[in-house]
């Protein structure tokens, strides 16, 4: 497969409209999708590297939640051949919410009770639109796992001696009563988030493959950062022209811009790292971005409830401003003109507010996981 290079964008991007690209030779080496792994002896437990989506099929609470959860998430394995995961979430209402602004007395929930809960999540999705995602789904929400044959299973999720069994229990009446014949126990199932994932995750690049293949052989490309976090400093944005007046969402990238950007975060990048400064570049299918860092934490929030970015990542966005201007070069601009100095490199300004993001990753399934040329 060629690589790419940053002054081939719109070639790459103009090939994948009328063909679809080689598939990777990993893909071909296989007739059907290899089995996924069900090691009883394993606990499948969630981590943030299985996938920023995935699908809840249900959750189990009470006496022997976890072993429930660890048995449904190997039965998906073993007879569905999707991956499974078990998550635990604390749940507590010991505690005060808040206070009465007429009493200023602590407000209390009515019932205080603490519990854990373990959800079973299924498959490793790349985005909601992955094309596996609503056949995953109908198949989770017909199944019939045999675990859901234990009465005494049953009676555990539905113990009507504590809040928690006693509301579920309430709940999966209901369901029952407006049940259709050919839907499981898993008919709830919906599309989530990967709770171990940041909200900041969500705001990074999407990568597919041929995001991926746009920045293979892109010098010093985000894609090969090792920290979670960066910081957008310089964003080369901009579309060509409307197809349709009409309907001013159809607009047609301009392949020469699209070049001209990828040419400047190309140069942008390459002098701050003669410069001794982390940059990196990446590149989509509208735009160009430079960045410069990699953090392994974004930040923390204060006591009052406010987030607090990194102190390196406060200094990154300080710096790296295009209002941060040296005074040297504010003296240049003549008195009394409209001219206004930025901070810039190579020529050209950063960003007025430089935004941490995550670090665009593709997961583990986003390359193999659809045909490349899919967009």
């Amino acid at each position: 497969m060629k690589r790419a290079t940053v002054l081939s964008l719109s070639f790459l991007f103009l090939c994948t409209g009328v063909i679809n690209a080689d598939t990777p030779s990993l893909l071909k080496m296989f007739k059907r999708a290899p089995a996924v792994e069900a090691d009883a002896s394993k606990t499948y437990e969630l981590s943030e590297e299985d996938g920023p989506w995935l699908i809840l099929a249900t959750n189990f609470v009470g006496a022997g939640s976890k072993e429930r959860a660890e048995r449904l998430a190997l039965e998906i394995r073993n007879d569905l051949n999707l991956a499974a995961y078990i998550y635990k979430e604390k749940f507590d209402f010991t505690g005060t919410i808040g206070r009465d602004a007429a009493t200023s007395r602590a407000v209390r929930y009515a019932n205080r009770y603490r519990y854990d809960a373990y959800a079973v999540l299924v498959g490793e999705y790349d985005s909601v639109s992955h094309p596996s995602v609503e056949k995953d789904l109908k198949r989770i929400r017909t199944a019939k796992p045999k675990m859901y044959e234990n009465t005494d299973d049953l009676a555990a999720e539905t113990d009507r001696s504590n809040p928690v069994t006693t509301v579920k229990a309430i709940t999966e009446r209901l369901l029952k009563a407006g049940a259709s014949k050919t839907l499981g126990p898993m008919s709830s199932a919906f599309v989530t988030r990967n709770p171990m994932l940041p909200e900041e995750y969500f705001a990074a690049p999407k990568v597919d493959s041929f995001v991926h293949q746009l920045n293979e052989g892109t010098k010093h490309s985000l894609m090969k950062c090792d920290g979670k976090y960066t910081v957008i400093v310089k964003t080369f944005e901009g579309l060509g022209k409307i197809i349709d007046m009409k309907n001013k969402g159809d607009i047609e990238p301009s392949m020469a811009r699209l070049d001209k950007f990828a040419a400047d975060a190309d140069k942008m990048t390459r002098e701050l790292r003669s410069q001794g400064v982390e940059a990196y570049q990446f590149h989509d299918r509208s735009r160009s971005l430079v960045t410069i860092g990699s953090f392994d934490t974004l930040g923390r929030e204060l006591p009052d409830g406010r987030f607090e970015y990194d102190a390196e990542i406060r200094k990154v966005m300080k710096e790296f401003s295009a209002f941060n201007v040296r005074p040297e070069l504010a003296q240049q601009v003549p008195a009394g003109s409209k001219g206004v100095a930025s901070n810039n490199v190579a020529m050209i300004p950063f960003d007025v507010e430089p935004t941490p993001i995550s670090v665009p990753k593709p997961t583990r399934r986003s390359l193999y996981g659809a045909t490349f040329g899919n967009r």
